[in-house]
């Protein structure tokens, strides 16, 4: 078995932000910033500064020596990790990384950094044993999910959520916004995760996560003619002329969708409707195949974005911008439901990090 080298894990990153309130040494203070505290206090760095996810990756970069076998390590993409690299080298100002052909090597900075973190991360590893441990929590958590979130959050959200709570498990219920909505508000799950706004009686909706929606296309259009149409595409109105492959009715990539073409002028009857299916994966396949053009959320297009599988379509004047949000039944969140609610929320600027595109998290 694979034994980590490193004295501080991912999902310890989160424990310590959880348990740093218990320390409570700078109470109600708005800014992890340098000042002078009493002579028993150590001196704070700014942790704004330091994205303990984007540290994550700099040590598995760091001990990978390729950003490929990085991004293999943490099952992401590679423009995902050279994005996160970039971010942290922005957030310190300082290179951290020679490129070359063969790799990437360390910095004499970076050399410092990391051999300095393993030490710290080592001394935390040790307060944190020291730490009483959080309350354990058991049962089953039954959760409906749309698609895309079921895809992309959840599985990270449970793994991480479970390291601290082993004895709980899982239910999900995966389907269209509609179905999530109706899941949550039947009673029959404790909360939900779904994109677009719908809205039902008896269901509140809170942001949890902002996404963006594309229309993309196959990278290699065997058609001359649909190769011809899309590079002639100046507007929305302009996607009347093309085949496009939809998600079922109730999905909220195709409400999101239609609804913001609507408002850009185009006429949605005089959309191709020819292709309906309840499949994200089988779309991405006709797509790859070149027989349309499909909107899709860049959480669950990316890695054939980064691929070259597929490419995005700039079409002038058209953005769609949507949130996935928890679906929560009237009145105060709490059990199980509510602790998985609240640990999602206080990891969801790491969750943010791992997409192609990134997001100053303001919600």
């Amino acid at each position: 078995m694979a034994v980590s080298c490193w004295p501080f894990t991912r999902s310890q990153f989160d424990l310590l932000r959880i348990r740093k309130r218990k320390l409570e040494l700078l109470e109600e203070s708005k800014s992890w910033s340098f000042r002078l505290l009493p002579a028993y206090y150590p001196l704070f760095v700014e942790f704004n500064r330091l994205n303990p996810g984007l540290l994550y990756t700099f040590l598995v970069v760091a001990d990978a020596g390729q950003i490929s076998e990085a991004a293999r390590r943490l099952h992401l993409s590679q423009p995902a990790i050279t994005a996160q690299i970039r971010r942290l080298e922005s957030d310190l100002n300082t290179p951290l990384f020679i490129r070359s052909v063969h790799g990437v090597a360390l910095t004499p900075p970076a050399v410092r950094l990391r051999e300095r973190l393993q030490r710290v991360f080592g001394e935390l590893e040790k307060t944190l044993q020291e730490l009483d441990r959080t309350q354990e929590l058991t049962g089953v958590l039954h959760f409906a999910a749309s698609t895309t979130s079921a895809a992309h959050f959840v599985p990270s959200i449970f793994i991480r959520f479970r390291h601290y709570h082993p004895d709980v498990g899982l239910r999900l219920v995966v389907g269209n916004a509609k179905e999530v909505l109706e899941h949550v508000r039947e009673q029959r799950v404790g909360l939900g995760l779904l994109g677009g706004h719908e809205r039902s009686p008896g269901v509140r909706l809170e942001p949890f996560m902002p996404d963006e929606i594309i229309p993309v296309c196959g990278a290699q259009l065997p058609d001359p003619k649909l190769r011809r149409a899309i590079a002639n595409v100046k507007s929305a109105r302009d996607l009347e002329r093309l085949p496009l492959i939809w998600r079922e009715q109730g999905a909220g990539t195709r409400a999101m969708a239609e609804e913001v073409l609507k408002e850009s002028g185009v006429n949605v009857r005089k959309l191709d409707q020819g292709i309906e299916i309840g499949s994200t994966e089988a779309i991405k396949s006709l797509v790859i195949a070149g027989l349309g053009v499909a909107f899709f959320s860049c959480w669950e297009i990316q890695n054939e974005l980064a691929s070259g599988a597929v490419r995005e379509i700039e079409i002038p004047g058209l953005r769609i911008h949507r949130v996935f949000s928890w679906a929560i039944p009237s009145g105060e969140i709490g059990g199980l439901p509510g602790e998985f609610y609240r640990f999602a929320n206080s990891i969801r600027n790491e969750l943010s990090a791992v997409s192609v595109r990134t997001w100053r998290m303001t919600l």
